[in-house]
């Protein structure tokens, strides 16, 4: 690896820690995180890492890789609990992705510097920082994908059979993330638009390791699914008709969900839409062939993802990683030329650019002031962070060249979403409303309740809350001599047990739950 590069990577890994693991603990668990988090508790308790199970029920609707890898985190720290722990596989991820975009452009078109405007733009891209802080399948699944995607790069470039099995590896990892959406939405757009921009002649070279890489991935991707076939067929064929139901039925959006995408690209916005005025996109870029590839992959997979009927913005992924790469063909344009070698467009083009980014650099202003006058951080800090502010502003105002535009637009976007996530969340999020007698949820969640839990209304992040299993009650059901119950005891349930204590708990939601201790009446007498 020559010098110019390593310091490349070196430069995209710092960029990436900061980006992916300096509020990994500000945001309460989502609901997929939740589900994730207790399924690799419980194989960490159960030793079975087979077998996964969702609150002791069995769960095959989602495939293990990214709860073995969480799971690996609570073996090497010994923390089931704490959420900032257990997304740095995620986060780790995310470090690697930057660096993979990295080399897949460098592999297309062997420009360093373009390839380092590209994993630039990709690690201050709002959207693949928010998904890469958490630690859900689908960045897992988008992930590896683009490692399959890298390594088939590679192999085609060297006639590699290593190549093609380190991707065949990738590939099977990504549907072990999550089935094949990563290989839909990802891959198959990038083989149609490489196919058709560069030809078939490496494919046809290269045919007999590329079907064992497809024989790799088949292997790598599809054993744990066998295995779970032999002891379990008939409830993974249920859960697979299920999912086949929900992909049809649930969060159906119209075609057209994805075309907001370019919103979700931050800083970046301005740019994202320059993308689409192709004629001047070609003109302006050295690779006339790379250019034209990256429009057609970015084009197919907007089209693969929005004709599929379920759709969500964390979805969008692999839209974000593509587009980043076209605007790295454009900022990489800016970054080598001046404002007065710009024509009247391109001119126009970069002041709406500096409006957007104006508006960003006076908003930190008045997110760090609340952050002082509220209490969340100590003045002197906010002073810092202003002074730092000012001599980005006045070393861009010293130097004409758009190089520093580029740069600080992405520094900045790290620098705002660093700060601001910890202001804002700690002023709306974690400063609770304060409610008399109640306890806040998370002391709950550390120190787990001895006692069985049981409830009738219950949620899966109320699971995650409580920090134990949760046992849904049936009317019937042989309980305990002591139990909690989270919610509401039924009728039938108190007139065999006592309430020995009441205690109101409130979630990092404001919402206020009641848990019961109760005792059988028997025991008391």
């Amino acid at each position: 690896m020559k010098t110019n590069e390593k310091s490349n990577v070196i430069i995209l890994g710092f960029l990436s820690i900061l980006a992916f693991f300096t509020n990994l603990g500000l945001r309460p668990a989502t609901l997929m995180e939740a589900r994730n988090f207790i399924t690799a508790r419980e194989m960490v308790e159960s030793g079975n890492y087979l077998v996964t199970t969702l609150n002791g029920n069995l769960r095959f609707e989602k495939p293990p890789l990214p709860t073995y890898l969480t799971a690996l985190m609570m073996k090497i720290t010994g923390n089931v609990q704490d959420e900032w722990v257990l997304r740095i596989p995620v986060a780790v991820v995310g470090v690697i992705t930057i660096l993979m975009i990295y080399f897949l452009v460098k592999e297309l078109t062997k420009n360093s510097r373009l390839s380092f405007l590209s994993g630039f733009v990709a690690v201050t891209t709002f959207m693949i920082i928010k998904i890469g802080n958490e630690n859900s399948w689908d960045f897992y699944t988008y992930a590896f994908a683009l490692g399959g995607v890298l390594f088939f790069v590679k192999g085609l470039k060297r006639d590699s059979l290593v190549n093609f099995l380190i991707s065949g590896i990738f590939v099977g990892l990504s549907f072990m993330s999550k089935g094949p959406v990563g290989i839909y939405g990802l891959m198959l757009p990038f083989f149609i638009g490489h196919i058709f921009v560069y030809g078939i002649e490496d494919y046809k070279r290269n045919y007999k390791k590329i079907i064992l890489m497809i024989v790799i991935s088949i292997v790598v991707g599809g054993l744990w699914w066998f295995l779970i076939y032999l002891e379990y067929g008939d409830i993974l064929l249920q859960v697979v008709k299920k999912e086949e139901r929900t992909w049809s039925n649930s969060h159906v959006k119209s075609v057209f969900y994805y075309l907001d995408y370019f919103i979700y690209m931050g800083v970046w916005i301005v740019f994202s839409l320059a993308t689409y005025k192709r004629d001047w996109v070609a003109r302006i870029s050295e690779d006339k062939k790379y250019s034209r590839f990256v429009f057609i992959w970015q084009i197919l997979v907007i089209i693969a993802l929005s004709v599929i009927k379920m759709k969500k913005k964390r979805y969008g992924i692999p839209i974000f990683m593509v587009s980043t790469l076209g605007i790295g063909n454009i900022v990489y344009y800016l970054y080598n030329t001046t404002l007065e070698k710009l024509n009247k467009g391109e001119k126009y083009l970069v002041n709406v650019h500096k409006i957007f980014l104006g508006i960003l650099w006076i908003g930190t202003f008045g997110i760090i002031g609340f952050g002082a006058l509220k209490g969340i951080i100590p003045m002197y800090v906010a002073f810092i962070y202003v002074v730092i502010e000012i001599l980005v502003f006045i070393g861009y105002k010293k130097d004409k060249s758009l190089k520093n535009l580029i740069i600080i637009s992405g520094i900045l976007f790290l620098f705002v979403n660093i700060s601001s996530g910890r202001i804002l969340t700690k002023g709306y999020v974690k400063k609770r409303v304060e409610i008399a007698n109640t306890i806040n949820m998370r002391e709950l969640h550390n120190t787990p309740p001895k006692y069985e839990i049981y409830s009738t209304n219950f949620g899966i992040e109320d699971v995650w809350r409580v920090g134990k299993t949760i046992k849904e009650y049936k009317k019937g059901d042989i309980l305990p001599n002591e139990m909690l119950f989270f919610n509401a005891p039924t009728d039938e349930v108190l007139e065999r047990y006592n309430v020995v204590s009441k205690k109101a708990y409130e979630n990092e939601r404001n919402e206020v739950v009641d848990i019961y201790y109760l005792v059988r009446k028997e025991v008391i007498k």
